[in-house]
């Protein structure tokens, strides 16, 4: 079963950004130490940025650095680049970094597949903008894992 950490922060580059999420998910014991160094060249390699209307990264790597399931989500205090999933010569401007940790691959699909479902709703980004970190933290638990609407987790 997978977990939902928030934390909340600033970053200067993607880099930092990646590295604060990283970093919960190894003091959760969620990953093995070089999980960071692995999300890095996957992003180089694979940009994870969203679009511009919608400011979420999801950057993730291989199932082989993780030891617990979790995704490790950073609410960014002011926005930074990442490069565009879809042009990876965009850039695009991210307020929320969601680093999928997940080892088996049936839960990364669902959870995916949740996340994707969810962005969808122009009013998704509003609601994880309006509450607070703990707030936020029961809200995607069950939109993410439980794959269920606001009214359960109010």
């Amino acid at each position: 079963m997978s977990q939902i950490f928030v934390i909340e922060g600033t970053a200067e580059t993607w880099q930092e950004a990646l590295r604060q999420t990283a970093q919960k998910l190894l003091e959760m014991k969620c990953v093995k130490p070089d999980f960071y160094a692995s999300c890095a060249a996957r992003e180089e390699s694979f940009p994870t940025g969203l679009t511009a209307s919608c400011p979420i990264a999801i950057p993730h790597t291989s199932k082989e650095y993780v030891l617990q399931q979790a995704v490790c989500v950073l609410r960014l205090e002011h926005p930074v680049k990442f490069r565009s999933m879809e042009n990876v010569d965009l850039q695009v401007e991210v307020r929320y970094v969601m680093n999928l940790a997940l080892q088996d691959d049936q839960e990364h699909i669902r959870i995916v597949s949740q996340i994707i479902r969810n962005l969808k709703d122009k009013h998704f980004i509003e609601a994880m903008d309006a509450l607070d970190a703990e707030s936020l933290s029961q809200f995607l638990n069950v939109k993410f894992l439980k794959g269920g609407n606001e009214k359960e987790w109010e």
